[in-house]
């Protein structure tokens, strides 16, 4: 059975592995079992050519004598390391030269094979020196694209917003508050970034639904619920076909699924919902909760705090719930985390939002759509916080997450209707 190999960063089918050994017998025992493993072996049984070959091609390891005539395996590793750096070189040796081996180590090598070795002990030494290389290139990587994907989904989410699908800085806001949960968490940089740029995007999805549908001032029905409800969808497609947004598709594609597996698009239950999802599912509730609407001022914090703890374990996890208790406090203001990890937060590769006065005047420059606005529909079942004659604030109307919360007593939305959040 073959190893599941990543793609070759070497921009071939196969990962490429040049094998050098004065040994005839150990190139082709390295040629047979890496080429039964899905890799493209070149092999050299001279140390001294073996740096022409290794600069007229592209490798993604090296496996290298320590022993050989003419030039040994140790000197050979610094030489192509001057031409590749981050090259990861696995070391063979014999027990006459098992100390030429640990200093190679010392000075960088990735792994030491042992002669005689099986099978399993080279796929093992090759799979970590890739695995460990990989690693060094994602979290370089993640320095140079966390910008980058910042500015973009910032720039995207921008457009959400100038459609007054969404209303100030929401997204942003969505962005920061997953992050910061994400951190408390404990997740790694790149997780956090792929939550913080989640929750920008969480709704990109919704570009891509008709206008008829989208803006339409009235009650919207079935047909067109059930296109309504593909905006999550439809947001992950449009960010999966960069490799490098693939976990961020998946974070935008569950957000609007439920703890208690009645949400969409794919009907996820529990922890099967990737945490990203589950983590934007708490935060876009309590931020759309509290923050005025064209039909309805902001929501007191105490009652969003009810309504989330109301429907805990049903439509949010309790753990993440438990977890945005300790970024956000009673009064709806975000509470001081750990002083590293603000010092991580705030030292972090994020991008800026422009001047509240420079975007208006970006926004003034486009058309002035009217809000999406459906009816609302009275909630089936009862909810423990609603006072009598208020509907749930966490209604659930086929959008989802729908935030509605009686203005006055007696009083309604503009023409019997609400904007979605």
């Amino acid at each position: 059975m073959t190893w599941d190999l990543r793609p070759s960063r070497s921009g071939h089918s196969r990962p490429r592995v040049l094998c050098v050994d004065d040994e005839p017998t150990i190139l082709q025992l390295l040629r047979r079992l890496l080429e039964a493993q899905g890799f493209e072996p070149v092999i050299c049984n001279d140390p001294l050519t073996a740096g022409s070959i290794f600069a007229g091609g592209s490798f993604d390891v090296v496996i290298t004598d320590i022993h050989m005539p003419g030039l040994d395996g140790l000197t050979l590793m610094r030489s192509l390391r001057e031409k590749q750096p981050e090259i990861p070189v696995v070391v063979v040796t014999g027990h006459g030269t098992v100390d030429t081996a640990i200093q190679a180590l010392r000075e960088g090598a990735s792994g030491m094979l042992m002669k005689p070795f099986t099978n399993a002990e080279l796929l093992a030494e090759v799979r970590r020196a890739l695995s460990a290389t990989q690693m060094r290139y994602e979290a370089l990587q993640y320095r140079y694209m966390s910008p980058v994907l910042d500015s973009i989904a910032l720039t995207l989410s921008t457009a959400i917003e100038a459609r007054n699908l969404e209303t100030g800085e929401h997204c942003r806001q969505l962005g920061i508050l997953s992050e910061r949960m994400a951190a408390v968490l404990g997740l790694d940089e790149h997780e956090q970034m792929t939550i913080r740029i989640g929750g920008y995007l969480h709704d990109i999805g919704k570009i891509g639904i008709a206008d008829a549908i989208l803006l339409k001032p009235g009650k919207l029905t079935e047909e067109e619920m059930a296109e309504m409800r593909r905006h999550s969808e439809i947001g992950a497609a449009i960010l999966e076909v960069h490799e490098a947004m693939a976990d961020i598709a998946q974070t935008v594609r569950h957000h609007h699924e439920r703890w208690d597996g009645r949400g969409y698009p794919d009907a996820l239950v529990g922890t099967a919902i990737p945490l990203g999802g589950r983590i934007i599912a708490v935060a876009d509730a309590f931020n759309a909760m509290t923050s005025d609407r064209i039909y309805r001022p902001a929501m007191p914090p105490d009652r969003a705090w009810a309504e989330l703890h109301a429907h805990c374990g049903t439509q949010f996890d309790p753990e993440i719930v438990a977890v945005f208790e300790q970024v956000v406090d009673e009064t709806g203001m975000l509470r001081p985390l750990d002083p590293n990890l603000e010092r991580t937060l705030n030292g972090g590769t994020h991008v800026p939002l422009s001047a509240t006065e420079a975007l208006h005047a970006r926004l003034a420059m486009l058309p002035n759509l009217e809000p999406l606005a459906v009816t609302v529909r009275n909630v089936t079942e009862h909810c423990p916080v609603a006072s009598t004659g208020e509907d749930c604030a966490l209604v659930d109307s086929g959008e989802g997450c729908e935030i509605v919360v009686e203005t006055a007593e007696g009083a309604v939305p503009p023409s019997g209707s609400r904007q979605v959040a």
